[in-house]
């Protein structure tokens, strides 16, 4: 919000619409566009667990919101289990030894609710189950909460905007080597520097820096850098990543694959599946605009634009 301010940007609700749970036989949960329905649908079907998690996920976020306290104050921390320790004591370092099914079963929610309710938004956002690791299943859930926006026109005018700013010298090449080198400044004391040896196009180029800061998996199928002169050596990351396929259509949705109702009845623009749909896809939404003030587009040639998340890459069929 604050970045938004300095750069005269305005902010626009995230995609509204109503949101539906697919079991890979009916929808278990569907969203009304009645707060109060909404509200009795859950407390029907969940108990008031929906509300408990909402509080959970609220004192989650107040204590990791501490952070900033410390970074104020420049206060730094030699390892991710002391700074987890500082903002939210044993309970917030437990997070990270559990799973989110280990850590919210023991703190009392059902297996209904989690399946319904928690598992389809890790298979959303990450495309895995209730086994992820739970904070990062804490962070999950927290982008589940209704308050999010997003930046008139696009989050990435964010990032232009600030490299503008800051008058950086953005280069766009491929870094093929990185090597720590020991050099002499004017003063006379040798001092650690870094050689970035990178490609623009077809030409090679290197630079001398101070810092260095390698935002890139470090395999070598996915960012091919050779690490030189570093003690310890730097180490490779080789466990396998996840493949997400995200695929947009332009269409009209067959939406008796999840309903009985008539298409001009269906009004879901969000459905969300459970671990045990053996659904082909993780996820199905329509893709609101960035220019637009709230809600998903009005259909073009009474076609929307569909956004879905998926394993593997879907068939003409899918």
């Amino acid at each position: 919000a604050a970045l938004l301010k300095h750069q005269s940007l305005s902010s626009v609700p995230a995609s509204g619409g109503l949101v539906g749970v697919y079991n890979g036989k009916s929808l278990v949960f569907e969203e009304s566009s009645w707060f109060v329905i909404n509200v009795i649908k859950l407390v029907w079907r969940y108990g008031f667990q929906s509300l408990r998690m909402h509080m959970w996920v609220e004192d989650l976020l107040d204590k990791f919101m501490r952070i900033y306290r410390y970074q104020s104050h420049d206060y730094a921390f030699s390892s991710v289990e002391k700074l987890m320790h500082a903002i939210g004591g044993d309970d917030y370092v437990r997070l990270l030894n559990q799973t989110l099914r280990e850590n919210l079963k023991k703190a009392g929610f059902s297996e209904t609710f989690l399946n319904e309710m928690i598992a389809p938004v890790m298979k959303v956002n990450y495309g895995q189950s209730t086994d992820i690791n739970a904070f990062v299943g804490a962070v999950s859930l927290t982008a589940a909460d209704s308050n999010l926006w997003a930046v008139e026109g696009g989050n990435k005018i964010v990032c232009s905007g600030l490299l503008q700013a800051s008058s950086s010298n953005l280069i766009s090449g491929s870094v093929m080597s990185i090597e720590e080198k020991t050099r002499t400044k004017q003063t006379g004391n040798p001092t650690k520097m870094y050689e970035v040896v990178y490609k623009t196009g077809s030409e090679t180029h290197s630079d001398f820096y101070d810092i260095v800061l390698v935002a890139a998996p470090l395999n070598r199928k996915m960012s091919n850098i050779t690490f030189r002169n570093f003690d310890p050596p730097i180490e490779e990351f080789n466990d396998p990543y996840q493949q997400l396929v995200t695929t947009f259509i332009k269409g009209e949705l067959n939406s008796t694959l999840f309903s009985s109702r008539p298409k001009d009845q269906f009004g879901l623009s969000a459905i969300l599946v459970t671990d045990d749909s053996d659904m082909f896809i993780n996820s199905l939404s329509i893709v609101a605009s960035v220019r637009q003030k709230e809600g998903p587009p009005p259909a073009v040639d009474g076609m929307h634009v569909w956004k879905t998340f998926s394993r593997d890459i879907l068939t003409k069929e899918q």
